[in-house]
């Protein structure tokens, strides 16, 4: 730094200047309240979709499954649908049942399809009062019938059942395993008991009707055969009426066996003229014995004319009168055979009766099985990430071909 000149001449050293700073001023306070708002802003901006698509149904899935959620209970019970008889099993069936071909018999599917009917649920609705069952107070708001916003429609009743009620089938023991479930253990016992009784009211009625099928049916073939058998037996009776014969071929046997008788007499007659011819030419009997052996002739043409003669010969008559037999016989034959079906039937539909079979019986739930809360929630929680997921990679590829 130079000196500079005083007023008299001398150097002076210049003084230096002191820096003077600002005041410090105070910053304002600052409110955490809208900084942490600012912050919470941003973070919901940049995280939109995330916490729209994942963190909001796995909060819900959380408070409902942890806290809202109602316990159900669940009774199961096992059945098979069998006949007192069970036909032989064929090789071929046997090796279709070894290799998972072989299906439950058709009586087993009825009974299924009926406890997921319509039918079934009315009358549990009236006899169990499954309305309330399924609407207790301790269900929470999404289970308890009538459903959120759902009227209380008999539709609605069936939907709920059905969530309620499952039954499912192994096609190589053919036994059906019944699931119910409902928020009280003794609902759950009762309703599978009555879901089984009303089962076995379903194959009673079964086997009522199929009994009633056979057994009318071979009652009718017995009736018609009865039918047939009376009208042969009164156009025999108008036969003999109208022929005034009892039996053709008895009465042609009888003229046969006259005939027979006339023609030895005869031939003793013819001997004994031959003899009198030859011993005694001029006997006065030789003329009886000719006027007697005509008369023969004349008698033996007769009987033999009404065995085969004209119109009214036997021989005709034994045609018809045959004719009429053979379709009495034929009658009599039918209603036999159809006397014994009809008692074949019977045996057959007393003997071959179908009835539900309880292999296991519906047991009394003393723990909760349903929900599963933590696999219910992680079950939520990885879906919606896998959502997000999927949607994340659909905008990066959306966005990269677009900067292309």
């Amino acid at each position: 730094m130079m000196s500079s000149p005083d007023e008299t001449g001398k150097l002076v050293k210049p003084r230096r200047l002191a820096l003077v700073e600002p005041p410090q001023v105070a910053p304002p306070p600052t409110d955490w309240w809208a900084e942490w708002l600012r912050r919470t802003q941003n973070f919901v901006r940049g995280h939109l979709w995330f916490l729209i698509v994942v963190a909001l149904p796995s909060v819900a899935a959380v408070l409902y499954y942890g806290v809202i959620a109602s316990d159900q209970y669940e009774s199961e019970a096992k059945f098979i649908v069998r006949s007192a008889s069970q036909p032989m099993v064929s090789p071929i069936a046997s090796l279709l049942q070894s290799t998972g071909f072989s299906s439950m018999g058709g009586d087993s599917f009825a009974v299924i399809d009926y406890i997921q009917s319509r039918d079934i649920v009315r009358k549990l609705e009236q006899r169990q009062h499954l309305r309330s069952i399924l609407a207790r107070p301790e269900a929470d708001f999404i289970d308890r019938f009538p459903p959120p916003f759902m009227g209380k429609s008999f539709e609605r009743l069936y939907e709920s059942y059905q969530r309620f009620v499952d039954v499912d089938s192994d096609s190589t023991t053919n036994i059906a395993t019944l699931h119910v479930r409902a928020f009280r253990p003794d609902d759950a016992q009762k309703l599978a008991i009555a879901i089984l009784g009303y089962s076995e009211d379903l194959v009673n009625r079964m086997n009522a009707r199929a009994r009633a099928d056979t057994i009318d049916l071979a009652s009718h073939e017995v009736e018609r055969y009865q039918a047939q058998v009376l009208k042969a037996q009164a156009d025999m009776t108008a036969y003999r009426l109208r022929t005034s014969m009892l039996d053709p071929a008895s009465s042609s046997a009888a003229i046969l066996e006259l005939v027979g008788q006339l023609a030895a007499q005869r031939s003793s007659s013819e001997e004994q003229l031959s003899e009198l011819i030859k011993t005694s030419p001029s006997s006065p009997q030789i003329e009886p014995l000719r006027t007697h052996i005509a008369a023969l002739d004349s008698q033996i043409a007769i009987e033999r004319k009404k065995v085969v003669g004209g119109d009214g010969s036997i021989a005709l008559k034994i045609g018809e009168y045959e004719r009429l037999m053979l379709q009495r016989d034929f009658a009599d034959k039918g209603l036999a055979s159809a006397t014994a079906s009809l008692e074949t039937a019977r045996v057959e539909a007393e003997r071959k009766q179908l009835y539900v079979e309880r292999v296991v019986e519906p047991n009394y739930p003393d723990f909760a099985l349903y929900p599963h809360r933590f696999f219910s929630m992680l079950e939520v929680m990885i879906s919606v990430l896998m959502i997000y997921g999927i949607g994340w990679l659909i905008t990066a590829s959306i966005r990269e071909h677009v900067g292309r």
